[in-house]
């Protein structure tokens, strides 16, 4: 499962992490089938498989790549052309949980806050603050294998309501 379902998406997960549901969806009964045929169990729901895998979502595993790829904006370890796309956030106030970069302004949801210079601030902020703060790459990949991803607010967390729109 690993050599043929995983590495499928784990190869350049940001470009394409901002799908729509029902390719989420999808992509969530693949993995979904997967782990049935590996563990050869029919009856357990797709959590309690990923449970048992010691696995999660591939959604929640995008944005841990993406909260790494924001370290490494941070700490000047990519390249530029990808940490010219965040600005940092200039405040005169030092504040208890300051954010790092400004959040840009967005008119529509396929064309602004599914982006990643939207999300990724966003999902930088979801971190606690003893995540951010470590001092090394290799120790913040370490604890980001630890952490849950809550509160995201991206149209795939959120619930769908007919006629209104997404709701947090």
């Amino acid at each position: 499962m690993n050599a043929f379902i995983k590495s499928q998406f784990n190869y350049c997960p940001l470009l394409w992490m901002n799908h729509n549901r029902q390719i989420n969806h999808k992509i969530n009964k693949l993995h979904e089938r997967a782990l049935r045929v590996v563990y050869k169990d029919y009856e357990l729901t797709f959590q309690q498989l990923l449970d048992k895998d010691n696995a999660i979502t591939i959604h929640d595993q995008n944005l841990k790549k993406l909260a790494i790829q924001m370290y490494r904006v941070k700490h000047n370890l990519c390249p530029l052309p990808v940490q010219e796309l965040f600005k940092n956030y200039e405040n005169p106030y030092n504040l208890r949980n300051g954010r790092c970069w400004e959040i840009p302004n967005v008119r529509t949801v396929n064309y602004g806050r599914e982006t990643i210079r939207y999300r990724g601030p966003k999902t930088w902020d979801l971190l606690p603050a003893e995540i951010k703060d470590t001092s090394s790459l290799q120790e913040f990949k370490s604890i980001i294998k630890k952490w849950k991803p809550q509160g995201c607010a991206c149209r795939l967390c959120n619930d769908y309501v007919f006629n209104l729109g997404y709701i947090n």
